[in-house]
Parts: structure tokens; sequence; C-alpha cells
């Protein structure tokens, strides 16, 4: 199977699996013992640690190491062949695939520089706010999932950026509200035309990665 350049692969989460199952994931478990559930050409891999919580790491076919100290780490083409012959995830929630990946930063012209070092191209950006407080967004492609950058648009310290959230795609958005129940927001139209968004109150059981979760693009 042909894998795109920087095609995301694989989100690690030091998080506790069972929590994703109540949102309505579909979750396996390898011969190691960790669990895992595939979203398109992603595969979302769970290793709690005593560590930070949220997204720990990513792999992306090409890259080889950090960006602008994100953890990007190295996955094989060998590896990736495997992936493509895993059984993909069918999951009650009816969600199908990442939208895009949200990183933050202090310094967005830092971060942007770094990525597009590593062979990322910035797509577009985006600037919303007032004028002494203004919001950059810089979208990037990882294969079919965006990359999200955020942050002021002047630079604010020296914090290193880090994976923050995620904007996930259902394909019956009726079926993923009943899921949800209580645990979502009421759906609304979202930034982009002609699309619909709820989040996920994701601390009220126990998960750190903010998520949300939107309608396809049409």
């Amino acid at each position: 199977m042909k894998v795109d350049d920087n095609q995301l692969v694989v989100v690690t989460l030091n998080e506790n699996p069972e929590y994703w199952e109540l949102l309505g994931f579909s979750l396996s478990r390898g011969k190691t013992g960790r669990s895992s559930f595939m979203l398109g050409q992603v595969k979302f891999v769970f290793t709690p640690t005593s560590g930070p919580k949220g997204i720990s790491s990513v792999k992306a076919f090409g890259i080889n190491g950090p960006i602008d100290s994100l953890p990007f780490k190295e996955i094989s083409n060998d590896a990736v062949q495997n992936m493509a012959f895993q059984e993909r995830s069918s999951h009650r929630n009816a969600i199908s695939k990442i939208d895009h990946l949200v990183v933050t930063t202090a310094d967005c012209d830092r971060t942007t520089s770094a990525f597009e070092s590593a062979g990322i191209p910035s797509r577009r950006v985006r600037r919303f706010g007032n004028q002494e407080n203004l919001t950059r967004q810089t979208f990037f492609w990882l294969g079919d999932v965006i990359l999200e950058l955020v942050g002021p648009d002047s630079p604010s310290g020296s914090e290193q950026p880090a994976f923050w959230g995620l904007a996930l795609v259902s394909e019956n958005i009726a079926e993923t509200l009943s899921v949800f129940g209580d645990l979502c927001t009421p759906l609304k139209q979202a930034v982009q035309a002609g699309r619909s968004i709820t989040t996920v109150k994701t601390g009220d059981i126990g998960i750190s990665v903010p998520i949300a979760v939107m309608t396809p693009h049409h």
C-alpha cells in the first residue's frame, strides 16, 4: 500500500482506555496487552504511564524525529504496511476519522519554521481576536489529517509546543449525539461553512485530551 509522505499513522495516548470506551470507541488488545483502535489510517495506542496525561507522541510516515521538541517518533515502512492489513475499527459512536490534530505553541514563527524545515509546508494562516491580542492559526497537512497550530500572533515566551486536542469526523452525527448523551454540548454551526460541531465533556469522564466532533466536509 502506498502511503503519502508525512501521513499521520499513530497517535500515542497516556490515557485510561476504559474512559474512551465510554464514548463508544471499539478497542482491541494486542499481544503486548496494549489497547488500541483505528480511525481511518491512524492507529490510536494507549500506553498509560505516570507521566503527563494526553497525547504523548505521534508517528508520521517519513518524519524521523522531533519537530520543535514535539515528539514525532520514527516508524518504518514495514510497520506502516503491517498497519494497512489491520482490521479497521467500527465504532458505535459513528466516528470514522480525524479531521485535525491541534498543537499549541507560544511562538508560532518558530514552530512554523520547524515544520517547514521538516518538509511540512504551511497551507493557510488565519488570525482572529482584537489587534492587541491576536491569535494565529496555521494549517499543515499530515497526509489526510490537518495539523492546526494555534498560538499568539506575536511570540509570548519560550514554552515548548504541545499536542493539545483532536477534532474528529462523524458519519452520523445523530448517532454520535445519542451515544454521548449528556457527555457533549449541543450541536452548533462550525467555523467551516456547512458543518456542525459538538464538544465532548472529556473532563467529566477523566479524559485529558480535548475532543470535538464534526460533520463531514461537503
